[in-house]
């Protein structure tokens, strides 16, 4: 979804823009709504629409009096995307159901299905890498690594390199560099509508 903005467009959300509270935990707020705008149908959105939504949310579903120092927790966050979903429900899949091989190979079917994954990358030792690009600020990029973060999985493809969203920027990574910096408690939240293939043993 992209974020119609005065100097170019935001890929999804950012945080930063919705007060200091957001700052610290607001990574979850994001992506949930992100995917429920999504799901909604909302393709190209103007920020002021956004910004509305995004505040609605934070302020109706109380979601930061559930705030703890390493963020909402899955399950609270999927039973608060699952109650403005008109339709389908989604659920949180812990990175033990998964191999790389088959993280993939989900991601893939489910993008497949225009179906974007919050994915929940956990706490580890020496935390996820990437680079993002922001296409509000004229294209410019970072490159940096992260832990105790919601990113959406938007795109992903056939050699499994995946395309994200997060602080309002457009994300590079691969599928495999995913799951091996998923970290403890990482996972994702995606639709019901999808089976998780059975884990490799390699």
């Amino acid at each position: 979804m992209k974020i119609k903005m005065s100097d170019g467009y935001m890929y999804g959300g950012n945080q930063s823009l919705f007060g200091k509270n957001s700052l610290r935990s607001g990574c979850g707020m994001i992506a949930a709504c992100d995917l429920i705008l999504y799901s909604k149908g909302k393709r190209f959105i103007d920020f002021s629409e956004y910004a509305a939504y995004v505040c609605k949310f934070r302020d109706e579903k109380a979601y930061f009096h559930s705030r703890n120092p390493i963020g909402i927790f899955p399950g609270k966050l999927v039973k608060l995307i699952n109650s403005e979903l008109t339709s389908g429900k989604v659920r949180f899949i812990s990175r033990r159901k998964f191999s790389a091989e088959s993280l993939q190979k989900f991601i893939y079917s489910s993008i497949l299905a225009d179906m974007p994954v919050i994915v929940r990358v956990g706490l580890n030792g020496k935390k996820f890498p990437y680079r993002i690009t922001f296409p509000a600020r004229g294209e410019n990029s970072r490159r940096g690594k992260t832990d105790w973060h919601y990113i959406t999985v938007t795109g992903i493809s056939d050699n499994g390199k995946i395309i994200f969203s997060s602080w309002g920027g457009r994300g590079e990574s691969s599928c495999k560099m995913l799951y091996r910096y998923f970290g403890i408690t990482g996972g994702i939240i995606t639709f019901e509508d999808l089976t998780v293939p059975k884990k490799s043993k390699n």
